[in-house]
């Protein structure tokens, strides 16, 4: 009689092994539909990104495209087309971060007309709706205090002085700002307004001093009693 053969851990693991894949393959055979499901649904989801991204990319190149067009145009005097160019971006690629920037261009180029009805809409339009970059931020509301201030719209062109000057906040900008907030209040007999834009650089930038003059201006409309601003520039 033969000795009894004993299966050892290996041969047990194989086994395992064996069993395990055939179980698998069993599993899969009855659920075959559903795994090609499976994968066609995962092959549609890719080619979609892939789709989407590309969609996304070309839009965005037309647009930075576009947006360079109107930049050139507008360096070489053709003010009108750059303006056709600009809109066209923010009406075709208002999603698009570049479109902020040819907002803000546009702005300044009707500005250039001395358009400032049309400028006044842009430069508003890049505040609420763009407005991410802090350097164009700062220059729209000081350039549409400009255009408040050529309007005869004094009062308003003193506020967005100030916000220029709040956004700014720095020794070179702000204290200029200020200044033209003040000389706006001013003409409207704003007398707390200007004081207050005026007090701003002697209390926030005094290193800008040395870039002003020291002059005692009165203003003696005010009701009741004189007030005084204590700075202007040079």
């Amino acid at each position: 009689m033969s000795p009894e053969k004993r299966i050892t851990k290996r041969q047990m693991k194989q086994d395992k092994l064996v069993s395990t894949a055939f179980k698998a393959t069993e599993y899969i055979q009855r659920r075959k539909n559903y795994f090609i499901i499976g994968l066609i649904s995962l092959v549609v989801i890719i080619l979609v990104a892939y789709f989407i991204s590309y969609n996304i990319t070309k839009k965005n190149n037309e647009a930075i495209e576009l947006f360079g067009k109107g930049q050139i145009a507008a360096a070489m005097g053709q003010v009108d087309l750059a303006i056709s160019d600009y809109k066209n971006v923010i009406e075709n690629y208002g999603s698009k971060s570049i479109a902020s920037r040819a907002c803000y261009f546009l702005a300044n180029s009707y500005m250039n007309q001395n358009n400032y009805d049309s400028a006044m809409v842009y430069y508003e339009l890049y505040i609420n709706k763009y407005g991410r970059e802090k350097i164009l931020l700062v220059a729209a509301h000081a350039n549409l205090a400009v255009c408040f201030e050529e309007k005869g719209e004094y009062s308003a062109a003193g506020d967005n002085f100030y916000k220029a000057a709040e956004l700014a906040d720095n020794e070179d900008q702000s204290p200029a700002y200020l200044m033209s907030a003040g000389r706006n209040y001013t003409k409207v007999e704003q007398y707390d307004k200007a004081i207050n834009a005026y007090q701003q650089i002697v209390d926030k930038y005094k290193r800008s001093i040395k870039s002003l003059s020291l002059i005692h201006i009165s203003e003696p409309t005010r009701p009741l009693y004189i007030s005084y601003a204590v700075f202007c520039l040079k």
